[in-house]
C-alpha cells in the first residue's frame, strides 16, 4: 500500500488544463480526455478520471441538482444509472463530452437497491430488497423501458449481486442465506433455474452472449459456462489452493478469450488466456473492490478513491500493467484565476 501513498502527482500538472473546468462553479461539464468515471461504494458520488492511461487523475465529484444513490457507470462510460429523491426514482445520467444531464426514467418503477448494466451497456436490471422484484430494462440507447419484471420473493436469502445479458433476455441473481449461496438464472419469458455451483460469489456475462464467467468460493474455482439457457457446457478457468481468501470479482475481455480475476486480500490480479491456456498473476498492491471497466480494451479499475490512489489494470497490450491514479482533492485544485481552490 506504500506505493499508493507515495504516488507521484506529476499527472496533475500534465492534466491541469482539464482539471480547471472542474474547479469552477456552475452545472457539471466535462472537458478534455476522460478515461472513465468512478462511483463510490454507495453510489452517492461520481468522479471523473481525467486524462489517458499513464497520465490521469481522479477528479472531484460531479455536482447534481439533488442527491443520488446506488449509481452504476456503464462499461462504455457514456452514462450511469442511479436513484434520487425520497421516492428513489430511477434516473439516467448522460455523461457526454461537454455536459452531464439527468433524466428521470418514468417507464421504470421507482426503487432500486441494486443496479446492474450489461457488458455492452445495452440493457440493465434493477432490484429492490423490500419486495424482491427484479426489473429488466432495455432500449437504453433510445427510450429506456421495463421489458420484464420478476418476483423473487419465494427465493430464500438476500440478493448480493446482479448481472444481465446484453440482449436483456437473461439475468443472474446471486442470493446468500447464512453461509450458503445460490446462483439463479431468470429469463425474460419468466423461466428460472439454478446454475451448478457450491458457493457462487461472483458472476458476469460475456459481451453479446449467453455465456457467463462464474466464481465458486467453496470449490476455489473460476469457470466459464457457455450457453447457460441451452445445453450448457462448463470450462474450468482457474483454481486456487492454500491461502485462498475468496474471490472479489470476475470479468472477461470483449472477445471472451481472456478472463480476469481478483481475490479479496491477495493484492493480485489473475489473467487467464483461454487460447494459450496460460495464467498470469500481476501484483496490484491494492485491496480490490472489483473489476470496473474503463475506456479502452480490457482496462479495469480495481480500487476506489476512498482507499487512496486508484489502481487500474491495463491489459490492452501483450504486457499487462498496473497504473496508479492519484486522487485530486480540493486543496490541490487551482481555480481559473490561478489561486488554490479550498
Amino acid at each position: 500500500m506504500g506505493r499508493f501513498r507515495n504516488a507521484t502527482w506529476s499527472a496533475v500538472a500534465v492534466l491541469c488544463f482539464a482539471i480547471a473546468a472542474f474547479a469552477q462553479d456552475g452545472p457539471p461539464s466535462i472537458n478534455g480526455p476522460i478515461l472513465g468515471f468512478v462511483a463510490d461504494g454507495t453510489g452517492a458520488t461520481i468522479q471523473p478520471i481525467i486524462g489517458v492511461l499513464g497520465a490521469s487523475v481522479v477528479g472531484r465529484p460531479l455536482a447534481f441538482d439533488s442527491e443520488i444513490h446506488n449509481a452504476v457507470v456503464s462499461p462504455k462510460q457514456n452514462f450511469a444509472l442511479a436513484t434520487r429523491g425520497e421516492n428513489a426514482e430511477v434516473v439516467l445520467i448522460r455523461l457526454a463530452v461537454d455536459s452531464v444531464t439527468t433524466t428521470s426514467l418514468d417507464a421504470v418503477a421507482a426503487g432500486a437497491d441494486l443496479i446492474a448494466i450489461s457488458p455492452s451497456g445495452t440493457a440493465a436490471a434493477t432490484y429492490t430488497h423490500n419486495n424482491k422484484v427484479v426489473r429488466f430494462i432495455t432500449r437504453l440507447a433510445q427510450v429506456p423501458e421495463t421489458a420484464f419484471q420478476f418476483d423473487a420473493s419465494d427465493i430464500p436469502g438476500r440478493l448480493q449481486r446482479l448481472a444481465i445479458s446484453d440482449d436483456g433476455a437473461l439475468a443472474l441473481l446471486n442470493f446468500r442465506s447464512g453461509d450458503d449461496s445460490t446462483l439463479w438464472v431468470v429469463s425474460s419469458i419468466g423461466s428460472r433455474w439454478v446454475l451448478p455451483a457450491q458457493r457462487p460469489s461472483a458472476a458476469s456475462f460475456l459481451m453479446g452472449r449467453h455465456d457467463a464467467v462464474i466464481a465458486d468460493d467453496a470449490a476455489q474455482e473460476v469457470f466459464v459456462m457457455r450457453g447457460i439457457d441451452q445445453e450448457a457446457s462448463r470450462i474450468s478457468v482457474a483454481s486456487f489452493g492454500d491461502g485462498f481468501d475468496g474471490i472479489a470479482d470476475v470479468a472477461a475481455s470483449a472477445d471472451g478469450l481472456r478472463i480476469f480475476i481478483t481475490t479479496k486480500k491477495s493484492e493480485t490480479v489473475t489473467i487467464v488466456d483461454l487460447q494459450a491456456t496460460l495464467s498470469t498473476a500481476l501484483a496490484c498492491h491494492c485491496v480490490s473492490t472489483g473489476l470496473h471497466p474503463l475506456k479502452g480494451t480490457s482496462v479495469f479499475r480495481l480500487s476506489d478513491p476512498s482507499n487512496g490512489a486508484v489502481a487500474v489494470l491495463d491489459a490492452s497490450s501483450s504486457e499487462p500493467r498496473i497504473i496508479v491514479v492519484p486522487v485530486m482533492t480540493a486543496r490541490t485544485v487551482s481555480n481559473s484565476k490561478g489561486g488554490e481552490q479550498q
